[in-house]
């Protein structure tokens, strides 16, 4: 396939498979464009307004996975399908090694198109360290704490600048566009390689 490069309009929406308008994650910062040989993957609210509604059919293997999420659905539930997906494209007895990606596709809001976060490398645990060393928590959208001591986003990067093989700790009851803002403000600040590959939401 041709490689993508999706623009949006300025309200910034998506329309799921079944017609519904989905809200994406924004960030104004762009980490990955677009990728060649793509499948969809959508995370929806359920019927019910609580669980989250899969859509996968159009999951192909050997792909690239671009995972489209509703913004305001819970980060523990998310990442643990996540994962589920993750574990199954990359699991080491499919018969054919598979070596495309997973990205989560996020709302480009400076320059109005679709943007891709990329997770192949990553992984989450759920369960709470055994320490607070060299954990950074996130309590919510501005507030941190790192090694227990309360610090706010703007000055999260002084307080971790001689600091590294930092784990990123993830309050489980924060939406799912708190979690990936975070993991984008970290590449844009430049301040990523600091942080270890597992996410632990507790």
């Amino acid at each position: 396939m041709k490689k993508v490069l999706l623009l949006i309009p300025a309200i910034l929406l998506l329309a799921s498979c079944n017609k519904k308008e989905m809200q994406l994650s924004r960030a104004a910062f762009i980490v990955e464009e677009g990728v060649d040989d793509h499948s969809p993957i959508y995370f929806e609210t359920g019927e019910d307004g609580k669980a989250i509604n899969i859509n996968e059919a159009n999951r192909i293997a050997g792909t690239n996975y671009i995972v489209s999420i509703q913004r305001d659905l819970n980060v523990k539930e998310v990442l643990q399908e996540i994962k589920r997906i993750k574990d199954h494209k990359y699991a080491e007895d499919n018969m054919h090694r598979d070596e495309k990606g997973v990205y989560l596709s996020y709302a480009d809001t400076l320059h109005k198109h679709l943007s891709l976060f990329p997770i192949k490398g990553f992984d989450y645990g759920f369960v709470g360290p055994t320490t607070q060393d060299k954990v950074v928590y996130l309590k919510d959208a501005n507030n941190f704490l790192v090694e227990g001591k309360a610090v706010t986003k703007d000055h999260l990067l002084e307080a971790i600048k001689d600091k590294d093989s930092l784990q990123l700790g993830v309050n489980k009851d924060l939406t799912y566009e708190t979690y990936l803002q975070t993991r984008i403000f970290l590449i844009e600040k430049e301040v990523a390689d600091k942080f270890l590959k597992t996410d632990l939401i507790y």
